[in-house]
């Protein structure tokens, strides 16, 4: 357990050296990736391409497919001028129905339903 946390912060360490020298390269800080859907979209294709919330399942070709289709998706819809709120609510749709099915192809045995698991 205490490896898994040092991980953790070793990866949020490295996060955080990687924004400060993309700030001081720019000689500023992007305030619109507050209001990007950036992390949205990462894990739409991550559910898209199989990857279980719960972990433990998926693969990366699993998620290289799902980036193609949602960069396929998110091109037309740019293409086809949807205004973005109706993009957020069609990204939101598929994603609920990916979890969904998620759900209904892999339910939750004992060992996935411990305390603290999603």
């Amino acid at each position: 357990r205490p490896m898994l946390v040092l991980r953790y912060v070793l990866s949020a360490f490295v996060a955080l050296i990687a924004g400060l020298l993309t700030a001081a390269s720019l000689h500023s800080i992007n305030t619109r990736v507050v209001n990007s859907t950036l992390l949205y979209d990462i894990v739409l294709v991550a559910v898209i391409g199989g990857i279980g919330l719960s972990g433990g399942r998926g693969g990366v070709r699993n998620v290289l497919v799902g980036a193609a289709l949602i960069g396929i998706l998110l091109n037309a819809m740019t293409i086809i001028d949807i205004p973005l709120l109706y993009q957020n609510l069609i990204k939101a749709a598929i994603l609920l129905g990916a979890i969904i099915v998620d759900g209904i192809i892999n339910p939750r045995d004992e060992q996935t339903a411990q305390q603290g698991d999603i």
